[in-house]
C-alpha cells in the first residue's frame, strides 16, 4: 500500500470516530498537506487556503509549529501527545503520529463538551 492511500485510510478512520470531528488531515514536517478528508455533511470549511497542498500560512501549520518547539521539552517531560488549541467555535487538535515525528495528523471538532472523549479515541485507535 503507498503512503498517501495509507495515510487517507487513517484520516477516514478518524472522521468516523466521531460527528464532532470535521476535517482530518495529514501534514509533512515542511507543512504541506499530504492527504484530508472532511466530514460528508461539511457545506464550508470554516477556514480556507488558496492552496489546498500549501498550509502554511493555517491554524494547523501553528499548531505544527508549536509541537515542534515543545519536542525540545520532551527528554524532560516526557514524549508529546498532541497538541489541542481551542478557539471559540472549533478545537483544532495536532498528533505527531511517526516515529520520526514527520507527520502530524491535524483534526478539526466541533465545539463540544464530549471532545475528550473523542480525543481518547483518536489516541487509542493511532
Amino acid at each position: 500500500m503507498e503512503e498517501h492511500d495509507f495515510l487517507l485510510e487513517i484520516c477516514i478512520a478518524v472522521i468516523s470516530t466521531d460527528k464532532i470531528i470535521r476535517f482530518a488531515g495529514i501534514m509533512d514536517n515542511e507543512g504541506k498537506l499530504l492527504v484530508a478528508k472532511y466530514r460528508n455533511n461539511i457545506k464550508k470549511p470554516l477556514i480556507t487556503t488558496s492552496s489546498t497542498k500549501d498550509m502554511s500560512s493555517s491554524t494547523f501549520y501553528a499548531g505544527h509549529l508549536t509541537v515542534s518547539i515543545k519536542k525540545q521539552f520532551e527528554s524532560h517531560l516526557g514524549e508529546l501527545r498532541f497538541q489541542l488549541t481551542e478557539f471559540e467555535r472549533v478545537r483544532l487538535l495536532t498528533i505527531p503520529i511517526t516515529s520520526r515525528k514527520d507527520r502530524y495528523l491535524c483534526v478539526s471538532m466541533d465545539n463540544s463538551p464530549n471532545y475528550e472523549n473523542v480525543i481518547s479515541k483518536i489516541l487509542e485507535n493511532l
